[in-house]
C-alpha cells in the first residue's frame, strides 16, 4: 500500500518518502523526527496501517501541536490493517487512489481524539468483556481479521468471562454498577466495524461511553447481533452517555484497550481532547 501511494504522489510531481517501522513506537519516533527536522518538514504525514499504528501517529502529531502550531502537519490516513475503524469514521477508503485523493484535494478537517492517563486514542476505549476480548484476538495465532475475529475471540471469552463491579464518575454523576463492558466511543466503531457507539463523532467533542450491564450467557450471545448492526440502544441493561471526562474504578486493576491496543490499567481517567489533530479527509469532489 504504502509504495503504491508513493508511487501515486510521483506521478503528480510530490516527493513523499517511505519511513518502515518495525516494533511497537516506530511510527511515533518517525513523526516527532520528521516533523522537528530543520529542512524540509512535510506539510503531511501519512499513516500506513491498522488503528494501532493511527494511534501512534495522531499521538504524536497531537503532542507536537502545541508546539508546533500551524507548523504541525497534517495527518494523512491509508487504512491498511487488521481494523480500520479510524479510517472508516473519516470516509475514507482502503484504495491508494482514494487515499491520495484525499490528502491531495480534500480538507483539512481538526479531529478530536481520546487520552487516557495522557495516552492518545483514535476509536474507542474499552474495559471488561471487550478488553478481554481484544487481548484474546491479540494473541490469536488464527488467520482472522476485524470483526470474523472478534466474533471468534467473543466466543471464547464469554464462556468464561465474569463481571467486575465498577464505579463510572463523569459530568453525568456517579453510576456504580456490576458491568459487561464500559466503551469510551470517539467514533462510532472498532474491531472492525463493530458499531458500539453508533452516534460517536470524532468533530464534537464529546465521548459517547456505552455501558452494559451484566447479562447471562444468553442473554449476552442475544445481543451481540444487535450490537454489530449498531442497534442495541433502547434495549434493557444498555445505556448511553455523553461526557466531556470519565473516570473507571474498580476492584482491582482491569486492563483497558483502544485501537486494538493495550494502553492503560484502571483506575484511569478518560477524557476527550478537541480538535488534537488535523487530518486530510475527503470532500464530496474528491
Amino acid at each position: 500500500m504504502a509504495s503504491a501511494i508513493s508511487e501515486r504522489f510521483a506521478q503528480q510531481g510530490v516527493k513523499a518518502e517511505i519511513a518502515e517501522t518495525g516494533q511497537k513506537g516506530d511510527a511515533a519516533r518517525i513523526v516527532r523526527e520528521s516533523a522537528t527536522q530543520t529542512q524540509e518538514k512535510p506539510t503531511c504525514i501519512v499513516s500506513c496501517g491498522g488503528d494501532g499504528t493511527m494511534q501512534e501517529v495522531a499521538g504524536a502529531l497531537a503532542s507536537l501541536q502545541s508546539m508546533l502550531a500551524a507548523r504541525c502537519p497534517t495527518m494523512g490516513v491509508a487504512p491498511a490493517g487488521r481494523c480500520n475503524d479510524f479510517a472508516r469514521a473519516l470516509g475514507i477508503a482502503k484504495s491508494a487512489d482514494a487515499i491520495v485523493a484525499a490528502i491531495m484535494h480534500g480538507e483539512s478537517q481538526p479531529i478530536d481524539l481520546g487520552c487516557i492517563n495522557e495516552k492518545f486514542f483514535c476509536t474507542v476505549a474499552t474495559v471488561g468483556i471487550d478488553a478481554e476480548i481484544s487481548s484474546y484476538v491479540d494473541k490469536m495465532k488464527m488467520p482472522l481479521r476485524g470483526t470474523s475475529a472478534y466474533l471468534y475471540g467473543a466466543a471464547r471469552v464469554l464462556l468464561r468471562y465474569k463481571p467486575h463491579a465498577m464505579s463510572l464518575t463523569g459530568d453525568f454523576g456517579t453510576k456504580q454498577k456490576l458491568l459487561f463492558l464500559a466503551s469510551s466511543a470517539n467514533t462510532s466503531s472498532y474491531g472492525g466495524a463493530i458499531r458500539i457507539a453508533p452516534d460517536a463523532d470524532p468533530t464534537d467533542g464529546l465521548l459517547d461511553i456505552c455501558v452494559i450491564e451484566h447479562f447471562s450467557l444468553i442473554r449476552a450471545l442475544m445481543l451481540v447481533p444487535s450490537i454489530l448492526l449498531g442497534k442495541h440502544r433502547g434495549r434493557k441493561g444498555v445505556e448511553f452517555i455523553r461526557t466531556k471526562a470519565l473516570t473507571i474504578e474498580c476492584e482491582k486493576p482491569l486492563e483497558l484497550w483502544a485501537d486494538g491496543e493495550l494502553i492503560a490499567h484502571t483506575p484511569a481517567r478518560i477524557e476527550v481532547v478537541p480538535a488534537a489533530i488535523r487530518v486530510m479527509v475527503p470532500t464530496c469532489d474528491s
